[in-house]
């Protein structure tokens, strides 16, 4: 005997809008001075971005106090926004811009993946406008100070 099953009613919820989950990498050498606020900067940035977002810091081998300082600064700011994931990796020697950038590609959890280099600190929605033109525009997006690449694109180049 078969029987017949009811269909049932299903309400329809609004479309919800994925946010890719985001890494960024921030390349370090000799930077002590400079890497407190532009953090804080990123970790401000992130913190209005609705999806995943991780910042990793690579220390390349760094002569002063940049791992210290970077250290302390990521502890301060997860304790501000606990959802941003903060990191810090350190070479024991200076091998180099690209080195640095593949060990944070290989650490990254992110889709997408910008690379950070220290400059003048973020606005609040810099990471939000970089997101929505790299989804305007496609694969790679670039400025003078920072990139947006799709995971997959950006370990290509490197590797």
């Amino acid at each position: 005997m078969l029987r017949r099953r009811r269909r049932k009613t299903v309400q329809v919820k609004p479309k919800s809008i994925f946010k890719p989950p985001v890494s960024i990498i921030v390349p370090a050498y000799n930077c002590e001075k400079l890497i407190p606020a532009f953090l804080t900067s990123l970790f401000k940035s992130a913190a209005q971005y609705m999806g995943f977002c991780e910042i990793i810091v690579v220390d390349d081998g760094s002569s002063d106090h940049t791992y210290e300082i970077a250290w302390a600064t990521i502890q301060e700011c997860r304790r501000k926004w606990p959802h941003v994931k903060g990191k810090i990796i350190r070479h024991t020697a200076k091998l180099g811009r690209k080195q640095a950038l593949k060990t944070g590609i290989n650490k990254a959890f992110g889709m997408l993946t910008v690379i950070a280099d220290l400059q003048p600190a973020w606005k609040p929605n810099t990471l939000k406008e970089i997101i929505e033109t790299f989804e305007k525009r496609g694969k790679t997006i670039s400025n003078f100070m920072t990139c947006c690449y799709e995971a997959e694109t950006l370990r290509k180049l490197l590797m």
